[in-house]
Protein backbone atom coordinates (compact mmCIF):
# COMPACT_ATOMS: atom_id res chain seq x y z
CA UNK A 1 0.00 0.00 0.00
CA UNK A 2 2.04 2.64 -1.20
CA UNK A 3 1.64 6.08 -2.63
CA UNK A 4 -0.56 6.28 -4.73
CA UNK A 5 -2.84 4.68 -2.81
CA UNK A 6 -5.14 1.55 -4.10
CA UNK A 7 -4.88 3.59 -7.81
CA UNK A 8 -5.65 7.04 -8.24
CA UNK A 9 -3.85 9.80 -6.73
CA UNK A 10 -3.11 11.03 -3.08
CA UNK A 11 -4.35 14.53 -1.99
CA UNK A 12 -2.06 16.60 0.14
CA UNK A 13 -2.00 15.66 3.88
CA UNK A 14 -4.22 12.62 3.29
CA UNK A 15 -3.34 10.31 6.31
CA UNK A 16 -2.03 6.71 4.71
CA UNK A 17 -3.31 5.06 8.35
CA UNK A 18 -6.58 6.13 7.74
CA UNK A 19 -6.52 5.20 4.05
CA UNK A 20 -5.30 1.57 5.14
CA UNK A 21 -8.13 1.33 8.19
CA UNK A 22 -10.92 2.29 6.06
CA UNK A 23 -9.87 -0.63 3.55
CA UNK A 24 -9.37 -3.37 5.99
CA UNK A 25 -12.81 -2.62 7.42
CA UNK A 26 -14.35 -3.27 4.06
CA UNK A 27 -12.83 -6.36 2.94
CA UNK A 28 -15.47 -8.29 4.66
CA UNK A 29 -17.51 -7.87 1.16
CA UNK A 30 -14.78 -8.96 -0.89
CA UNK A 31 -14.51 -12.03 1.58
CA UNK A 32 -17.47 -13.95 1.01
CA UNK A 33 -19.08 -15.71 -1.43
CA UNK A 34 -21.76 -18.47 -2.08
CA UNK A 35 -20.84 -22.18 -2.87
CA UNK A 36 -16.60 -23.76 -2.83
CA UNK A 37 -13.40 -25.56 -3.21
CA UNK A 38 -12.16 -28.90 -1.59
CA UNK A 39 -11.09 -28.64 2.34
CA UNK A 40 -8.47 -26.82 3.08
CA UNK A 41 -8.45 -26.20 6.95
CA UNK A 42 -10.84 -27.81 9.64
CA UNK A 43 -12.52 -25.64 11.71
CA UNK A 44 -11.86 -28.40 14.94
CA UNK A 45 -7.81 -27.43 14.31
CA UNK A 46 -7.54 -25.18 17.64
CA UNK A 47 -3.46 -25.17 17.37
CA UNK A 48 -2.76 -21.66 17.22
CA UNK A 49 -6.12 -19.69 17.62
CA UNK A 50 -6.48 -17.21 19.98
CA UNK A 51 -10.02 -14.92 20.78
CA UNK A 52 -9.87 -11.81 20.67
CA UNK A 53 -12.89 -10.32 20.96
CA UNK A 54 -16.86 -11.35 21.72
CA UNK A 55 -19.60 -9.32 20.78
CA UNK A 56 -23.15 -8.80 18.80
CA UNK A 57 -22.83 -12.73 19.93
CA UNK A 58 -19.81 -13.29 17.68
CA UNK A 59 -16.98 -14.73 19.04
CA UNK A 60 -13.76 -13.81 16.66
CA UNK A 61 -10.52 -15.87 16.87
CA UNK A 62 -7.14 -15.16 14.77
CA UNK A 63 -4.04 -16.91 13.77
CA UNK A 64 -0.69 -15.77 12.90
CA UNK A 65 0.72 -18.30 10.13
CA UNK A 66 4.76 -18.90 10.11
CA UNK A 67 5.93 -16.69 7.17
CA UNK A 68 2.56 -14.49 6.86
CA UNK A 69 2.41 -10.89 7.96
CA UNK A 70 -1.57 -11.25 7.91
CA UNK A 71 -3.46 -13.29 10.32
CA UNK A 72 -6.12 -15.70 9.04
CA UNK A 73 -9.09 -14.84 11.27
CA UNK A 74 -12.91 -16.33 11.85
CA UNK A 75 -16.11 -15.63 13.73
CA UNK A 76 -18.20 -17.75 15.80
CA UNK A 77 -21.82 -17.86 16.37
CA UNK A 78 -24.92 -19.58 17.08
CA UNK A 79 -27.83 -18.37 14.75
CA UNK A 80 -31.75 -19.08 15.56
CA UNK A 81 -32.19 -20.39 12.16
CA UNK A 82 -32.35 -23.58 10.49
CA UNK A 83 -29.96 -25.09 8.57
CA UNK A 84 -31.39 -24.83 5.20
CA UNK A 85 -32.36 -20.97 5.92
CA UNK A 86 -28.79 -19.96 6.27
CA UNK A 87 -27.65 -21.83 3.17
CA UNK A 88 -30.47 -20.07 1.47
CA UNK A 89 -29.61 -16.83 2.25
CA UNK A 90 -26.20 -17.60 1.50
CA UNK A 91 -26.76 -18.92 -2.05
CA UNK A 92 -28.77 -15.91 -3.18
CA UNK A 93 -25.89 -14.42 -4.78
CA UNK A 94 -26.79 -11.34 -5.70
CA UNK A 95 -28.79 -10.61 -2.62
CA UNK A 96 -25.38 -10.25 -1.07
CA UNK A 97 -25.16 -6.87 -1.45
CA UNK A 98 -27.75 -6.47 1.20
CA UNK A 99 -26.05 -8.00 4.08
CA UNK A 100 -22.35 -8.80 3.37
CA UNK A 101 -20.38 -5.95 5.09
CA UNK A 102 -19.55 -3.34 2.23
CA UNK A 103 -20.25 -5.56 -0.81
CA UNK A 104 -21.07 -3.70 -3.66
CA UNK A 105 -21.41 -5.83 -6.32
CA UNK A 106 -22.10 -9.85 -6.17
CA UNK A 107 -22.99 -11.71 -8.65
CA UNK A 108 -22.94 -15.61 -10.19
CA UNK A 109 -19.92 -14.92 -13.36
CA UNK A 110 -20.29 -19.22 -14.52
CA UNK A 111 -22.53 -21.84 -12.65
CA UNK A 112 -20.66 -24.92 -13.19
CA UNK A 113 -23.14 -27.47 -11.34
CA UNK A 114 -26.09 -27.49 -9.13
CA UNK A 115 -23.18 -26.87 -6.49
CA UNK A 116 -20.18 -25.63 -7.87
CA UNK A 117 -19.62 -21.98 -9.45
CA UNK A 118 -17.74 -19.11 -10.22
CA UNK A 119 -18.43 -15.71 -8.37
CA UNK A 120 -17.45 -11.97 -8.91
CA UNK A 121 -17.24 -9.97 -5.66
CA UNK A 122 -16.68 -6.47 -5.09
CA UNK A 123 -16.24 -4.33 -2.25
CA UNK A 124 -16.82 -0.74 -1.85
CA UNK A 125 -13.93 1.39 0.04
CA UNK A 126 -14.86 4.93 0.66
CA UNK A 127 -12.36 8.00 -0.95
CA UNK A 128 -9.67 7.87 -0.70
CA UNK A 129 -8.99 4.13 -0.82
CA UNK A 130 -9.76 1.98 -4.28
CA UNK A 131 -12.61 -0.74 -4.09
CA UNK A 132 -11.38 -4.19 -4.12
CA UNK A 133 -12.55 -6.97 -6.15
CA UNK A 134 -12.26 -10.20 -6.58
CA UNK A 135 -13.15 -13.80 -8.67
CA UNK A 136 -13.98 -16.44 -6.63
CA UNK A 137 -14.57 -20.28 -7.14
CA UNK A 138 -16.28 -22.48 -4.77
CA UNK A 139 -18.13 -25.38 -3.98
CA UNK A 140 -20.00 -27.34 -1.78
CA UNK A 141 -19.04 -30.38 0.78
CA UNK A 142 -21.82 -31.61 3.35
CA UNK A 143 -22.75 -34.36 5.52
CA UNK A 144 -25.91 -35.14 6.72
CA UNK A 145 -25.42 -37.75 9.14
CA UNK A 146 -22.89 -35.06 10.79
CA UNK A 147 -24.78 -32.52 10.09
CA UNK A 148 -22.89 -30.00 8.91
CA UNK A 149 -22.33 -28.40 5.43
CA UNK A 150 -19.07 -26.29 4.57
CA UNK A 151 -18.84 -24.40 1.73
CA UNK A 152 -15.70 -23.32 0.61
CA UNK A 153 -14.31 -20.56 -1.67
CA UNK A 154 -10.77 -19.21 -3.34
CA UNK A 155 -9.53 -16.67 -5.59
CA UNK A 156 -8.80 -17.49 -9.43
CA UNK A 157 -7.58 -15.50 -12.55
CA UNK A 158 -10.00 -16.03 -14.75
CA UNK A 159 -10.63 -14.54 -18.52
CA UNK A 160 -14.33 -14.58 -17.86
CA UNK A 161 -14.19 -11.59 -15.50
CA UNK A 162 -11.38 -8.88 -16.76
CA UNK A 163 -10.13 -6.60 -14.28
CA UNK A 164 -12.20 -3.02 -14.00
CA UNK A 165 -10.13 -0.03 -14.29
CA UNK A 166 -9.38 2.24 -10.97
CA UNK A 167 -10.40 -1.25 -9.22
CA UNK A 168 -7.50 -3.44 -7.36
CA UNK A 169 -8.04 -6.79 -7.96
CA UNK A 170 -6.77 -9.28 -4.93
CA UNK A 171 -4.22 -11.39 -5.19
CA UNK A 172 -5.31 -13.83 -2.59
CA UNK A 173 -8.47 -14.76 -1.07
CA UNK A 174 -9.60 -18.37 0.36
CA UNK A 175 -11.57 -19.51 2.92
CA UNK A 176 -14.70 -20.80 4.34
CA UNK A 177 -18.41 -21.32 5.67
CA UNK A 178 -19.21 -24.13 7.86
CA UNK A 179 -22.83 -24.52 9.49
CA UNK A 180 -23.64 -26.96 11.79
CA UNK A 181 -27.17 -28.34 12.73
CA UNK A 182 -27.55 -27.75 16.58
CA UNK A 183 -31.40 -28.26 16.23
CA UNK A 184 -34.34 -27.45 13.52
CA UNK A 185 -34.12 -24.13 14.39
CA UNK A 186 -30.43 -23.23 15.78
CA UNK A 187 -27.17 -23.32 13.52
CA UNK A 188 -23.78 -22.94 14.21
CA UNK A 189 -22.02 -20.54 12.14
CA UNK A 190 -18.59 -20.50 11.44
CA UNK A 191 -16.62 -17.92 8.76
CA UNK A 192 -12.95 -18.35 8.13
CA UNK A 193 -10.54 -16.65 5.95
CA UNK A 194 -7.18 -16.22 4.97
CA UNK A 195 -7.00 -12.72 2.83
CA UNK A 196 -4.57 -10.58 1.02
CA UNK A 197 -5.52 -7.54 -0.48
CA UNK A 198 -1.89 -6.46 -1.20
CA UNK A 199 0.91 -3.97 0.07
CA UNK A 200 2.13 -3.30 3.39
CA UNK A 201 -0.16 -3.12 6.44
CA UNK A 202 1.13 -2.37 9.95
CA UNK A 203 0.18 -4.46 12.51
CA UNK A 204 -1.90 -2.70 14.60
CA UNK A 205 -4.32 -2.33 12.00
CA UNK A 206 -4.35 -6.42 10.81
CA UNK A 207 -5.35 -6.50 14.27
CA UNK A 208 -7.99 -4.19 14.90
CA UNK A 209 -9.18 -5.64 11.04
CA UNK A 210 -9.00 -9.14 12.34
CA UNK A 211 -11.62 -8.55 15.38
CA UNK A 212 -13.77 -6.21 13.18
CA UNK A 213 -14.62 -8.42 9.71
CA UNK A 214 -15.74 -11.84 10.87
CA UNK A 215 -17.88 -9.76 13.49
CA UNK A 216 -19.65 -8.02 11.13
CA UNK A 217 -20.27 -10.52 8.64
CA UNK A 218 -22.02 -12.99 10.30
CA UNK A 219 -24.09 -10.28 12.50
CA UNK A 220 -25.03 -8.94 8.10
CA UNK A 221 -25.63 -12.79 8.16
CA UNK A 222 -28.39 -12.76 11.42
CA UNK A 223 -30.22 -10.13 10.37
CA UNK A 224 -30.66 -11.07 6.89
CA UNK A 225 -32.12 -14.36 7.72
CA UNK A 226 -34.74 -13.11 9.90
CA UNK A 227 -35.45 -10.25 7.13
CA UNK A 228 -35.63 -12.58 4.24
CA UNK A 229 -38.27 -15.47 6.14
CA UNK A 230 -40.12 -16.83 3.47
CA UNK A 231 -38.39 -15.39 0.47
CA UNK A 232 -36.64 -18.54 0.25
CA UNK A 233 -39.33 -20.82 -0.60
CA UNK A 234 -38.42 -22.73 -3.37
CA UNK A 235 -34.68 -23.39 -2.45
CA UNK A 236 -36.62 -25.20 1.18
CA UNK A 237 -39.11 -26.63 -0.53
CA UNK A 238 -36.52 -28.15 -3.15
CA UNK A 239 -33.09 -29.08 -0.12
CA UNK A 240 -34.94 -29.08 3.07
CA UNK A 241 -36.37 -32.48 4.51
CA UNK A 242 -38.42 -30.92 7.08
CA UNK A 243 -40.43 -28.17 3.66
CA UNK A 244 -40.41 -31.55 1.72
CA UNK A 245 -37.22 -30.81 0.25
CA UNK A 246 -34.84 -33.72 -0.80
CA UNK A 247 -30.85 -33.29 0.48
CA UNK A 248 -28.92 -34.44 -3.12
CA UNK A 249 -27.26 -37.90 -2.61
CA UNK A 250 -23.87 -37.44 -2.16
CA UNK A 251 -24.52 -35.45 0.78
CA UNK A 252 -26.34 -38.49 2.65
CA UNK A 253 -23.17 -39.46 4.48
Amino acid sequence: MLAPPFGGSRPPGTNLAMQRRVFLFSLAGAATAPWWPRRAWSDDDTAGWKQVLTDQGVSVWNRYDPGRDLPVFKGIATLDAGLFECLAVLDDTPKHVEWIFQCSAARVVKQINEFDRIVYNRTDAPWPVSDRDVVLSGSVEASMVKKEVYSRFHAIDIALQPKVDGVVRMPRLKGFWRFQMLDERRTRVTYQIDADPGGALPDFIVERASRKLPMETIAGMRRQVTKTRGRYTAFLQKYDPSQGGKVPDQFLR
